[in-house]
């Protein structure tokens, strides 16, 4: 019993960060359900803005959705270039940044302007990922393994975790000193 009053607030934290996350999580696969077995529509939408972006570039770019599997592919010419499935919309990365939001108490009017802000630089960070990804397997494909699972990965948690610093060092402590 000590120890559950001695760190109380640490307590408090993993159980608002916990239930925050569990709530996105089954929210998130109920979305995905919906869809069953066809693509979801947050994640066709990626793939027609990534599709967009790469023909700002390359000529002949075209997407096709899958009719048997949740999955879209991105052509270039008549070849594959990228498969994009349900976690390459980051909305798994996303639920976890509101959960530390959720988790790490501010004032409502912070998480009004500030969630939308940090959601939308995960999207647009997403986007690019997606696209140096493809990128990167059309002219250095020897390198699109370790772009994909362990570079890009970095920078969306990193981007993550650059958000949550300044939601704790800027945002939430600078209310309460103001306040």
């Amino acid at each position: 019993m000590h120890l559950l009053a001695k760190y109380k607030s640490v307590w408090v934290f993993l159980l608002r960060f916990f239930g925050a996350y569990l709530i996105g999580v089954v929210w998130y696969n109920r979305y995905l359900a919906s869809y069953a077995p066809q693509l979801d529509g947050l994640t066709r939408i990626v793939t027609e803005q990534v599709a967009s972006m790469f023909s700002w570039t390359l000529p002949s770019i075209s997407y096709v959705y899958s009719q048997v599997n949740p999955m879209a592919e991105i052509h270039y010419f008549d070849s594959v270039l990228l498969i994009l499935i349900e976690g390459c919309n980051a909305i798994s990365v996303m639920i976890l940044f509101v959960a530390f939001l959720v988790a790490f108490r501010g004032k409502i009017r912070n998480y009004l302007w500030f969630i939308p802000i940090g959601l939308f630089t995960l999207y647009l960070a997403n986007l690019l990922r997606i696209y140096l990804i493809g990128m990167i397997r059309l002219y250095y494909p020897d390198y699109t393994q370790m772009a994909h699972d362990f570079v890009f990965p970095g920078v969306i948690y990193g981007t993550t975790f650059v958000l949550w610093v300044v939601w704790v060092k800027f945002i939430v402590n600078k209310s309460e000193n103001d306040g």
